[in-house]
């Protein structure tokens, strides 16, 4: 004879996500990816970028310059788009909790417009800081105590009567790892209009990169093309700015000189300048306060 056992809070979350995702037509694509030079940028970089970093950002860019990744299918009252203006990743990270190991959903605003040190900050955060001090990790760990049919609403009202609210809630787009020791996935479950699976480890210069995406927003002809585009942004704007950080040629690996060092770090500091400029008028327009941590704004 065996036992019942009810789901644990964890699991619970993770049910919600797969009852959303099963009422989605998604599809997959892999594709191998050419990662030898960035993997040596990234070797000469300080501080050390993760591989998940690298790949959200150069997915940000890819989004943020393709309108229909920002997109959202509504069915209520009628079928119809929302599309959102800024991107949002929602990135799977697995922490011990209650003594179990669960998934909690880690979000980064706006990847696009954050450093890979800003981002690589927040990333450390979500996977070492305590789970209490994690606002977001608190809040779905409270989510996932209601009963199953208060989740159900909360959910359906997220994708039917505040498509607005989507975002901050469930991302734009969704990362995870494309597998693990060798085994590999086929596609991933999740809520958002693509979903980026991630190699952890590249071995001899290859990247395993898997995207699932929501067929009633793209089909496989735009989906193939945006995948390679992540390909070619993660070999050119990311792998830019680990040359930068490394203070080498992004080419030849070559040294900088002194004045090349100087003109990047008077690009960056104007480009953070302008980014804090912008988001505390968006905040001023909520009615929030302006903030001048990172941290926070792209938490």
């Amino acid at each position: 004879m065996g036992r019942r056992l009810t789901f644990s809070n964890g699991r619970r979350l993770v049910d919600d996500v797969i009852r959303v995702s099963n009422q989605m037509p998604m599809a997959a694509f892999s594709s191998d990816w050419d990662v030898a030079q960035v993997a040596k940028l990234r070797r000469l970089a300080k501080p050390k970028i993760s591989w998940n970093v690298l790949m959200m950002k150069a997915h940000a860019i890819v989004c943020q310059k393709n309108p229909m990744l920002r997109r959202t299918y509504v069915k209520f009252p009628f079928a119809h788009l929302y599309e959102h203006q800024q991107s949002v990743c929602m990135m799977t990270i697995g922490r011990k909790h209650d003594g179990e190991e669960r998934l909690f959903f880690a979000r980064f605003n706006e990847p696009d417009n954050y450093t890979l040190i800003e981002l690589q900050q927040l990333y450390d955060k979500y996977r070492k800081a305590p789970i209490e001090e994690i606002k977001q990790f608190r809040h779905q760990i409270t989510f996932a105590k209601f009963p199953s049919p208060v989740r159900r609403f909360a959910w359906w009202a997220l994708f039917n009567l505040w498509p607005q609210k989507r975002a901050s809630h469930m991302g734009t787009f969704g990362m995870s790892i494309s597998g693990h020791r060798g085994a590999l996935g086929s596609q991933h479950l999740g809520s958002n209009t693509t979903i980026l699976g991630v190699d952890p480890n590249p071995r001899k210069g290859v990247a395993k990169m898997l995207l699932t995406f929501d067929h009633q927003i793209l089909d496989g002809a735009p989906a193939t093309e945006i995948f390679l585009l992540g390909q070619r942004m993660l070999a050119t704007a990311v792998a830019k700015e680990l040359a930068d950080m490394a203070g080498v040629d992004q080419d030849t690996l070559e040294p900088l000189t002194e004045e090349q060092k100087k003109a990047i770090r008077d690009q960056l500091a104007d480009k953070k300048q302008s980014r804090q400029q912008l988001e505390n008028e968006r905040r001023k327009r909520r009615g929030g306060k302006p903030t001048t941590s990172n941290a926070k704004r792209a938490a």
